[in-house]
């Protein structure tokens, strides 16, 4: 599994970089109608879903967990469809759709810091992310009809939070990935000299 997270470190880096951007688009402007929200917000979800499935699919072979990562990619994909093709969709749906997505998204990522613990340090900040996306999904489902503007202030703050830990997570697993390679090439050495 780690293997496959080190080949794949840039998507981590790229779901993180759009979750910053649409936390800007968000703190840029706090009264988007609730259709802008949900084209925005679809963007953002179809995004995370292609680049998840497309890292289970490229490590297939190497992860345990291939279902589950699958499944994630795939729910976000169907919601953020969903919400694309249907803009129109009153706030309350539109904030349900949004906290389930945090709720799951940040329970995937707990799941993957939990199997991640012995094998990399510093998976407690993939923790804190999965923790703070959930938090926050929670947050939306107990105060769904909240403003426009307090919803995307709230859904802003998340965003960049999750996406400053996935660009870090990512980063420090391009790291790995840079010194797996060297052992692998260095062991190649060993083996033609032996």
């Amino acid at each position: 599994m780690l293997q496959a997270l080190f080949k794949n470190w840039w998507m981590l880096v790229l779901k993180g970089a759009l979750l910053i951007i649409f936390a800007v688009l968000a703190f840029v402007n706090p009264t988007l109608t609730a259709a802008t929200l949900a084209i925005w917000f679809s963007i953002l979800i179809i995004a995370d879903g292609v680049f998840t499935i497309i890292a289970a699919i490229q490590s297939w072979q190497q992860r345990e967990d291939k279902w589950l990562i699958l499944a994630e990619g795939g729910i976000s994909l169907l919601l953020g469809l969903l919400l694309f093709f249907m803009p129109g969709v009153t706030l309350l749906v539109i904030s349900f759709t949004i906290a389930f997505w945090f709720i799951f998204s940040g329970v995937a990522r707990i799941a993957m810091a939990i199997q991640l613990r012995k094998e990399i340090k510093g998976e407690g900040w993939l923790i804190l992310g999965g923790v703070l996306s959930v938090l926050f999904g929670l947050l939306i489902f107990a105060r769904p009809i909240l403003g426009y503007g307090s919803l995307m202030w709230i859904i802003g703050f998340c965003s960049l939070l999750a996406g400053v830990v996935l660009v870090a997570v990512g980063l420090k697993l391009r790291k790995g990935d840079k010194l797996l390679e060297r052992q692998q090439t260095q062991d190649a050495a060993f083996q033609e000299l032996a």
